[in-house]
């Protein structure tokens, strides 16, 4: 009986600690949230552009019926493959 206190004390510590672990995690996660939200109005009044203003996105739409698949462009900055067989030596050996 008295294992058993032990171990729901033990428990009930280690529960207690991992819910002010949380509460410490969540004061953290809100003093970023508003130091952001003070970032960006400092900057706004700063003359700076809004970066969350950006581009409108778009969605993405299928090729029109009849083309078939784009072809990619040239891979640049690469030398050509020399055509043959493999050379001997060149494969990964495992």
């Amino acid at each position: 009986m008295v294992l058993t206190l032990q171990v729901a004390l033990v428990e009930a510590v280690e529960a207690s600690r991992l819910w002010h672990e949380a509460q410490e995690y969540r004061a953290q996660a809100k003093a970023a949230w508003e130091a952001a939200r003070l970032l960006r109005e400092a900057a706004l009044v700063a003359g700076a552009p809004d970066s969350r203003m950006g581009p409108a996105r778009t969605a993405r739409t299928s090729p029109p019926v009849g083309r078939g698949p784009t072809v990619p462009g040239a891979v640049t900055g690469m030398p050509p493959r020399a055509p043959g067989p493999p050379k001997p030596g060149t494969g990964k050996s495992r």
